[in-house]
């Protein structure tokens, strides 16, 4: 799950070191997502290091599922989890349905993220969050990893890419780079205080954790009728 930003870049650089050839997703879910090409930037800058054989880039968009797995409910759940949570987690949980079906049309079994521990007080990278969707992946066959969670700061990540040759990735923003990455600007708004003040948020463990259970049933049964009617071999 490629966005271009720092985290996923550092993050495709360490899967290289693994596999010989990357599927780099972009997602949109539909809803206030601007720049998408910012990603296909950051995509070609690592295809001038390490070639275009070792690539596929594809931006997909993800919004009829983020409407089965929230739009469809979005006022009901506000009321029952009362946060501002269930919109980012929502979005993540969209993306990574669709890639649970890439991989299973293409006959991939590993699949990645940028999430950071530095970023975890964003909802969707908090490690229970992380372990819930790795557990959903595992059920089918889908090994999901993280592979710059713990590699350490910014600086460290930075240093990864400078040392590949790899160009910069623009200024920072605390721990955002404005301009490498598609921007949401629900996104923004809802995390503005983290983002710009540094205030981030604390959310409810078992409220998170309850909301992805709830909504990987829906996402469970968009997957199993793809691969019901064939989309799926």
């Amino acid at each position: 799950m490629y966005s271009g930003g720092l985290d996923s870049s550092a993050s495709a650089i360490v899967m290289l070191e693994q596999f010989e050839r990357l599927h780099l997703l972009t997602y949109n879910y539909g809803y206030g997502q601007l720049f998408l090409k910012w990603a296909k930037k950051g995509a070609n800058g690592l295809i001038e290091v390490f070639g275009p054989q070792r690539f596929v880039h594809e931006i997909a968009s993800v919004k009829e599922i983020f409407q089965r797995i929230f739009v469809r409910s979005a006022v009901r759940d506000y009321k029952d989890y009362k946060s501002r949570f269930i919109w980012c987690l929502a979005c993540k949980l969209s993306m990574h349905t669709a890639n649970i079906i890439y991989c299973l049309e293409h006959g991939l079994n590993t699949a990645s993220d940028g999430s950071s521990a530095e970023t975890a007080y964003y909802v969707e990278q908090m490690p229970q969050s992380i372990d819930a969707i790795r557990h959903f992946y595992s059920e089918f066959g889908i090994d999901f990893v993280t592979p710059v969670y713990n590699i350490g700061s910014r600086e460290a990540k930075l240093k990864l890419l400078a040392e590949k040759g790899v160009k910069s990735v623009g200024i920072a923003v605390r721990d955002r780079n404005p301009g490498t990455q598609p921007l949401c600007v629900v996104g923004n708004l809802i995390h503005f205080a983290s983002t710009f003040l540094g205030k981030h948020p604390n959310y409810n463990q078992e409220l998170v954790l309850r909301f992805l259970q709830q909504k990987t049933q829906i996402a469970r049964r968009i997957i199993e009728a793809r691969v019901k009617a064939g989309a799926i071999q």
